[in-house]
């Protein structure tokens, strides 16, 4: 590993990015059209569509840290990461279109077991591809503001994957057709969509791969006492539970994700139902959100010089989210905006959600970098490297954005009871109100139960400072 003051050159900081370009497209696809596709285009329930993404989830739960733990123990010329990352590209980026690509004619189940089979398979192929290359991140270097930047631009790269999800999908295959108007529910524009994903995620994994291969040589390598055993996984899961930094910014960002990922699910509904935008406008609304988050992903190393923590830029960034994500739904509710007709609400509600991307922006990354302090502290403690372990956590989090998220969102859909493929005209107002006021007040709800998840994180500069001090010290004795 390199020592503690010796930058990244930044060709390795872009290479590493880059790796994030095909989670990117994954997380848009799946937290912006997957439940849109299955519900309102092919027919399937919100219910059920909730309940294979939630299946999805719970084989996530046990094959991340199986992942991580195998990860952490491999041995091999190209060192413990980078033959899973090699070797993941093409199932990944293969399990992904057929999600979108189902054959035709299926029954509502042989939907639910197509959506249940294939959100699995990329899920876990992702898995074997996002965990070793998360657990670079802290491998890479223990400097503390190092990572906040490294965290920054892996960010930023994903970003980009989820701007050509976003725009480039409704300009390039979501665009109006003869029989579709909207043509987010043309079925034909999704097997093209999923293709140019796939050929962008291979690549992706790829460049990534290759461009940190040259940093092998300074990475940690597995003692001899690191060997992959369940068991030995089991007990390692503990003893990473039982740091308390650890147990909070994981269940922080859990219950984070889920909020995100419902509202991000929903903005569809939210934008085509509840405040009746133009196929236009909802590209608007997309373009917002991303340049948003990227901008608050661009101040946050700016940010940590004002917030000397990173929990405190953390709980300012979710905070800030969170206020300027439900806002504008609540005065909807509470009937203190003019109707949707009026010109003012459309760029309302866009500028609303670009000002709560910034927010959100500057808090994603702290979360990897959090991580990454922690796995310092297990070092000090259990004197081995263990990242995988780790950053499993942090890998299913962050599909909590797309999986759990959803959950709640086919919930909410039913609750209200949005007819499947209804024109905004025909949805009955008491339909709308039911699907305002569950989403608006859940997004308050959730941001501050992680935000009292957060504040038992107790790593912080002078605390890192003095566990680097004892790890030196440790490996000169």
């Amino acid at each position: 590993m390199k020592t503690d003051d010796t930058p990244v050159p930044w060709r390795v900081r872009i290479a590493f990015g880059v790796g994030q370009l095909p989670e990117g497209i994954k997380s848009a696809a799946f937290g912006f059209f997957l439940l849109f596709y299955y519900n309102q285009v092919l027919g399937l329930s919100g219910t059920l569509s909730g309940i294979a993404i939630f299946l999805a989830l719970i084989v996530d739960a046990v094959s991340d840290p199986m992942v991580g733990a195998l990860s952490d123990s491999t041995r091999s010329r190209w060192g413990r990461r980078h033959p899973y990352m090699y070797a993941a590209a093409i199932p990944f980026a293969a399990s992904f279109y057929f999600l979108f690509a189902p054959p035709a004619g299926m029954s509502e189940m042989g939907l639910f077991w197509w959506l249940t089979i294939f959100s699995i398979a990329t899920r876990t192929f992702m898995t074997f591809y996002s965990v070793p290359h998360m657990s670079l991140g802290a491998e890479l270097t223990r400097d503390y503001d190092e990572r906040t930047l490294l965290s920054s631009v892996r960010m930023v790269l994903q970003l980009l994957g989820m701007f050509a999800v976003l725009i480039g999908g409704p300009i390039i295959f979501f665009g109006a057709t003869e029989n579709y108007d909207n043509g987010q529910l043309n079925p034909d524009a999704y097997p093209p969509f999923a293709m140019a994903g796939f050929f962008i995620m291979v690549i992706g994994v790829w460049v990534s791969a290759l461009g940190t291969h040259s940093q092998i040589k300074n990475l940690p390598q597995p003692g001899p006492e690191d060997r992959f055993s369940p068991r030995s996984m089991l007990h390692d899961i503990v003893k990473a539970f039982g740091i308390p930094s650890f147990t909070a910014v994981v269940t922080a960002s859990i219950i984070a994700g889920m909020s995100q990922g419902m509202v991000q699910a929903l903005i569809i509904y939210t934008g085509t139902y509840f405040f009746e935008l133009s196929p236009n406008q909802m590209t608007f609304l997309f373009t917002g959100g991303v340049v948003g988050v990227v901008s608050g992903t661009l101040l946050t190393r700016p940010l940590s010089t004002i917030f000397k923590e990173k929990k405190h830029l953390y709980i300012a960034g979710h905070c800030w989210y969170a206020i300027f994500t439900s806002y504008v739904i609540i005065l909807r509710l509470l009937d203190l905006l003019p109707p949707n007709s009026d010109p003012i609400i459309a760029p309302l509600y866009i500028i609303s959600g670009t000002i709560s991307g910034i927010g959100l922006g500057a808090a994603i990354p702290l979360t990897s970098s959090m991580i990454a302090d922690v796995t310092d502290e297990h070092e000090r403690r259990y004197k081995r490297r263990q990242e995988g372990i780790y950053y499993a956590a942090a890998s299913f989090a962050g599909k909590a954005i797309g999986g759990s998220g959803a959950i709640f969102a086919g919930l909410i859909i039913d609750f209200a009871g949005i007819p499947q493929g209804a024109d905004p005209a025909n949805v009955s107002s008491e339909s709308v109100l039911r699907f305002g006021w569950a989403l608006g007040p859940a997004v308050l709800v959730m941001t501050t139960l992680a935000i009292i998840c957060i504040s038992f994180y107790r790593i912080d500069r002078e605390a890192h400072a003095t566990t680097l001090r004892e790890i030196r010290r440790g490996s000169a004795g």
